[in-house]
């Protein structure tokens, strides 16, 4: 592929979709029985794969054909310096899940600049469905548009919660938390995909008060695209150095940040 020089997001979301169709297969093949399995060094209960390592790579290969200049921050591989553009790899989001044949699995490719998430793919090769955004564009899962939740009451609302693994007083508190002033919650640890199902409707709400760029690039995108509201546990904007995460609607998200801090 020759380099494409654009500012188009429409190209930047087409090159992305093809990279992330090359990976797909590859994605399947190792499904439930991944090789190569290890713990990340310095990362507790943090598992990586040869799948991981290989879908990254090929990632890589591709956004920098086409956009050599553009910066790369991925899981595995760590930072490529660039100019103006910053992608965020996740190959998969939900390793665990993936190496035990969990169908809660992603990869998540995202595009940001100065304003923020510009394009978002978040893609779950195993049940085919692929979600996208471009900012001002709408959010869309195969295609089809999609919407955030109608809730109008965090008692009526079913979310998702994620902390850090082995933080035992952090994840009692954000589970009384929501247990005393929501419906119900679940915890699948993916949080690209859980991103998403706020933004299809499926969760009214999602909450993580661990999490990397790289898990919620793409998906922060797809919820305020449908309509949703995106911001850390502190109500502020999501930035490449946030490390929480509340997303719902406008009316719930208010809900949860009160409950929350």
């Amino acid at each position: 592929m020759n380099p494409i020089m654009t500012d188009d997001p429409q190209k930047f979301l087409d090159v992305a979709l093809e990279a992330v169709k090359l990976a797909e297969p590859i994605f399947r093949a190792s499904f439930g029985k991944a090789s190569g399995v290890e713990v990340k060094k310095g990362v507790v209960a943090s598992f990586v794969t040869d799948t991981d390592k290989e879908i990254e790579q090929l990632l890589r290969r591709e956004i920098s054909l086409a956009f050599p200049d553009h910066a790369i921050v991925g899981e595995e591989e760590g930072e490529k310096v660039g100019q103006r553009y910053t992608w965020y790899f996740d190959p998969i989001d939900g390793t665990t899940n993936y190496i035990h044949g969990l169908h809660h699995c992603a990869i998540s490719v995202a595009l940001w600049d100065e304003k923020g998430p510009l394009v978002g793919v978040v893609c779950d090769p195993v049940n085919k469905r692929t979600y996208t955004a471009i900012r001002g564009g709408g959010a869309f899962e195969n295609g089809q548009p999609i919407h955030i939740s109608g809730a109008t009451s965090l008692k009526e609302g079913v979310g998702s919660l994620g902390w850090k693994r082995k933080d035992v007083a952090s994840m009692s508190d954000l589970c009384s938390r929501i247990e005393e002033n929501a419906y119900r919650f679940r915890v699948f640890s993916g949080s690209a995909l859980e991103l998403c199902f706020v933004a299809s409707g499926i969760l009214d709400f999602f909450v993580s008060t661990h999490i990397h760029i790289w898990d919620m690039a793409a998906g922060v995108l797809v919820v305020t695209e449908a309509g949703g509201v995106v911001s850390d546990i502190n109500g502020k904007s999501v930035s490449p150095l946030s490390t929480t995460v509340v997303g719902s609607n406008t009316t719930l998200c208010s809900e949860l940040l009160a409950v929350l801090t």
